[in-house]
């Protein structure tokens, strides 16, 4: 393949045996092997050592070409990796704390450069299953949530309020397995609220969008409520908080010693 791409380049078998230090023979011996491996004309010669590229040729080249560019991309990768190993530790974030607590956490984490981090954002069940699997290597989520071999830890959380216009018929939730919806029902039941009309939202930014449109009252965290969108304070009892998961006993000491690390600075006074 290394002849064909030097010829195609050249359009001349001289010029590319010069190029590769072989005989200008061995070169028409290897493209014409190559020709019936594909069983298609590569070149059309034209009598002298110039050749012309066939449209099967063209075609060769441009896939060879960015095959070869993703090879020496993944080369490079492995050998920065060797020479500067890295634990792969993706981190998943419930929507609430991907906001409220990622940013500062991850400016934290980054200069501990042992790891490569990945950060996903899903709600709060989708991370416990994401521990389940060894799919993620820790999660920070809204609600406690227990499940076999996994570890939990309380960590500083946030205040929830009633947002939206009082006025309105129309409650947005939440999906089911967000730790939001979680305290939103434990709300609904505590003052015997039946919606008349819902509306389900699967993200803490279409919510947001819809309460600066005027559109529905929710339970929403109290950072995030939008300016200018009305909201009221529903009592300590809906002081939340979030809650680190990991396996309970995480194989990998590189790993385990991640896990200190977030606690520490989650609670870091420094962190509220």
């Amino acid at each position: 393949m290394q002849t064909f791409m030097t010829v195609y380049e050249t359009r001349n078998f001289s010029v590319a045996a010069k190029q590769l230090f072989i005989s200008q023979p061995s070169v028409s011996v290897q493209i014409n092997r190559l020709e019936q491996t594909l069983d298609m004309t590569l070149f059309v010669r034209n009598g002298r050592r110039q050749v012309q590229p066939t449209p099967a040729a063209d075609q060769l080249y441009l896939a060879y070409k960015r095959l070869d560019e993703e090879w020496q991309q993944t080369f490079m990768a492995i050998k920065q990796l060797s020479e500067h190993p890295q634990m792969p530790a993706p981190i998943g974030f419930s929507q609430t704390t991907a906001v409220t607590v990622m940013p500062m956490l991850m400016q934290q984490l980054l200069p501990h450069s042992e790891y490569q981090f990945e950060v996903r954002t899903m709600n709060s069940e989708a991370v416990l299953n994401g521990i389940v699997s060894h799919e993620l290597a820790y999660g920070l989520i809204e609600k406690p949530m227990l499940a076999d071999a996994v570890r939990q830890t309380e960590l500083p959380g946030d205040q929830l309020v009633l947002a939206g216009d009082p006025t309105t018929d129309l409650w947005l939730l939440r999906e089911a397995g967000s730790g939001v919806r979680h305290y939103t029902d434990a709300y609904l039941r505590e003052q015997g609220i039946t919606p008349t009309h819902t509306l389900v939202v699967d993200t803490n930014q279409s919510i947001m969008g819809l309460l600066q449109a005027g559109i529905g009252e929710t339970i929403f965290a109290k950072a995030l409520v939008p300016a200018g969108v009305p909201s009221a304070e529903i009592g300590a009892k809906y002081h939340r908080h979030f809650y680190l998961i990991g396996l309970e006993q995480q194989p990998n000491t590189t790993l385990r010693r991640l896990r200190d690390l977030i606690e520490a600075t989650l609670k870091s006074p420094d962190s509220n």
